[in-house]
């Protein structure tokens, strides 16, 4: 069984509802993850099936200054964690104010759709 990384970000107070507001992506479609700026890093994945033109999705998350070695390391410990009948993990969930890496506080997805 493959192990899902899950991430939600509503732009409102309530459940996600529009547009890449909710996303879970396969473990084994991240193809890389790394510092786009002193508080944020981006995790690229593969594109689904049925996207030609090369794009990639992408999950930003935000977090403390300088904390990529926290984020790199909690990253792959949860893409390589046993998968002990759980299907998916989750990653970022501003929805329940649900942050599973220590010192991150959102996440922006963007979708190749």
């Amino acid at each position: 069984m493959e192990r899902y990384l899950y991430f939600t970000n509503p732009n409102d107070t309530g459940a996600p509802n529009a547009t890449v507001e909710l996303a879970m992506y396969p473990t084994s479609s991240v193809r890389a993850i790394f510092a786009t700026s002193a508080t944020t890093t981006d995790i690229h994945f593969a594109p689904r099936a049925g996207v030609t033109d090369g794009t990639e999705d992408q999950v930003q998350l935000t977090h403390a200054s300088g904390d990529h070695k926290t984020v790199f390391n909690a990253l792959v410990a949860m893409i390589n964690a046993e998968k002990n009948n759980k299907p998916f993990v989750v990653v970022a969930d501003k929805e329940k104010g649900v942050f599973n890496i220590e010192g991150v506080t959102a996440c922006a997805i963007t979708s190749a759709d």
